[in-house]
């Protein structure tokens, strides 16, 4: 848990560095190891940030002279939160943005029926619908060739594999994915006690792809430039947001503590033509927006 507040920390240490400057005292010795001390702190962060700033390279290319649509689509992801009752500005935010797929997590018997009326623009669609939060829905406007509903780690929470097909006949395999964090949640499906371990169940499957994979969903952790110890493979999927930004998509109800939670890793035959971070559907996440090109 450590892990979750490097952003806040970083913020921290710095507002205590300058008020320790600028306060006055007579032991300046303790003064100067207390800075010595947030300095090292500072450090540490900076470590694991610096690679959701724009100071590294992108890990993604930034797509570049888009021409047509050929092999373009874009992806809409969204935590709704089970108990939030505001679909219509969810629904609203897909009329706008007019994604090729989305991807919604936390779906209950309410909200699917709420999202029914998605069928008439999303000809292809795959449900798996529980009362656990751990629901989830896929729409497309692109084909599905392919779709399999897995329990990787919990049987009440599912992750979906598939393969989407763009009218050329080009393929790639779409990953929607929604761990448990290894946390006990009263009346959830939890991992307490254990290490949280879909997401390396589903690098095995990333590492014998036969195809392009595009991975996306709410990890329920943040990355920090742990992808790879996160899916147990190396330099295989890549993740948008580095040498981009943040992008917190959680708490979206609380300014001071955000995090990066909802991601979407690709490996590397994708570029990225825009990656943003949408407005409040009145859950505790913000949904997020990618527009990705399937390269030759």
């Amino acid at each position: 848990m450590l892990d979750f507040p490097r952003i806040q920390l970083f913020i921290l240490s710095i507002i205590l560095i300058i008020l320790l400057l600028i306060a006055e005292g007579k032991r300046k010795w303790l003064k100067k190891l207390l800075v010595s001390g947030l300095l090292i702190g500072i450090a540490i962060q900076s470590y694991f940030l610096i690679n959701y700033t724009t100071l590294v390279p992108v890990e993604v290319p930034t797509a570049k002279h888009v021409k047509g649509r050929d092999n373009q689509f874009s992806l809409l992801l969204t935590n709704v939160k089970m108990s939030n009752r505001k679909a219509p500005q969810l629904i609203e935010l897909i009329a706008s943005k007019k994604p090729d797929l989305v991807l919604a997590m936390e779906v209950d018997s309410w909200w699917h029926d709420e999202l029914n009326t998605l069928t008439n623009d999303y000809p292809f669609s795959h449900h798996a619908i529980n009362e656990e939060t751990y629901g989830m829905v896929l729409y497309s406007k692109l084909a599905l060739k392919k779709i399999e509903v897995n329990y990787l780690t919990n049987e009440k929470v599912p992750s979906f594999e598939s393969i989407i097909t763009f009218e050329d006949g080009k393929n790639f395999s779409f990953h929607a994915v929604h761990p448990v964090p290894p946390t006990h949640f009263q009346e959830l499906p939890d991992n307490a006690g254990e290490q949280e371990n879909a997401l390396k169940k589903l690098g095995k499957k990333v590492e014998g792809r036969e195809h392009p994979i595009l991975v996306a969903g709410d990890f329920n952790d943040v990355v920090w430039s742990y992808v790879d110890d996160l899916t147990g493979t190396k330099n295989s999927l890549y993740d948008l947001r580095v040498g981009r930004g943040f992008y917190n998509s959680f708490n979206a109800n609380n300014f001071l503590m955000r995090w990066p939670l909802d991601h979407v890793l690709v490996t590397d035959e994708f570029n990225l033509k825009k990656l943003e971070r949408l407005s409040k559907i009145g859950s505790d996440h913000f949904p997020m927006y990618v527009e990705l090109i399937l390269v030759d």
